[in-house]
């Protein structure tokens, strides 16, 4: 977007309200192109709005989920504001996090949670928002048919100086005749994993696809759809805990003791 385009002057109070949603899990670039600012513009209002008074002591349930929401889009310094914590204690907390990834099934809120954050953040840096693996992330996202936002990929490239990137994975190839036919018969009537796992696509590619031929989900696969995602979202928890984060031990006493909590 040029410069020309850009809202400019006093945010209104829904342009505020989208600021705190979008931010933490979206980062100031998205952000901006979302809301029509720049990004100069969005990480100054954030930290106007948006940074809490300093905080000691153990960590809670409620700051590991923002400081893993936010892991790999937001710059640490613009992530201590919105925890009230020092660019070191973040750092420190996102190490200790690491050290306790989960392990066994994946439950749907981790599929969910996946699903989500795969497409904009690296390998390395879903381990922290996703408290799993390497190796299991990029298994599951295999499984699920995922991959990452060519936007992404693209930066990826340019960090790495212009040459192929990791975060690329396999680059689909053009749709075949037969493949387009197939999807025009089955689109309607099933989920795109199902489709993407039939044709060997990712779910992006099917989802691009169907929309350019403005094909449409029928109203009982969309309905099925619908109870799956609410399923998948606010499904069974732990007690004390937070989109699958363990809850913080209240701290022994040192003076690391924000840091120190276990998980």
């Amino acid at each position: 977007m040029s410069a020309r385009g850009l809202r400019r002057g006093n945010w209104s109070v829904q342009e505020l309200e989208r600021l705190r949603a979008l931010l933490p899990r979206r980062g100031v670039k998205d952000t901006a192109v979302l809301l029509r600012r720049s990004a100069a513009s969005v990480y100054r209002k954030a930290m106007e709005i948006m940074r809490v008074a300093p905080r000691s002591g153990a960590w809670s349930a409620a700051e590991d989920l923002v400081l893993r929401d936010a892991w790999g889009v937001l710059d640490h310094r613009l992530l201590a504001a919105l925890v009230g914590r020092s660019v070191a204690q973040v750092a420190a907390r996102a190490n200790l996090l690491r050290q306790h990834p989960g392990t066994g099934s994946w439950s749907a809120a981790e599929r969910h949670r996946l699903k989500e954050f795969y497409g904009t953040r690296s390998d390395e840096d879903l381990e922290l928002c996703i408290l799993r693996p390497v190796a299991e992330i990029v298994a599951m996202a295999r499984e699920l048919c995922l991959a990452k936002d060519k936007r992404f990929s693209a930066s990826a490239r340019r960090r790495a100086g212009g040459g192929e990137a990791a975060a690329d994975g396999p680059k689909m190839p053009r749709w075949s005749a037969a493949e387009v036919e197939k999807l025009r018969e089955i689109y309607a009537e099933h989920d795109n994993l199902e489709i993407a796992r039939h044709l060997g696509r990712t779910v992006a590619s099917v989802a691009n696809k169907a929309n350019h031929l403005g094909l449409k989900k029928s109203p009982e696969i969309l309905a099925d759809i619908g109870r799956a995602n609410v399923k998948s979202r606010y499904g069974r928890r732990e007690p004390g805990q937070v989109d699958g984060v363990r809850p913080s031990r209240p701290a022994r006493g040192g003076a690391d003791d924000e840091v120190g909590a276990q998980v």
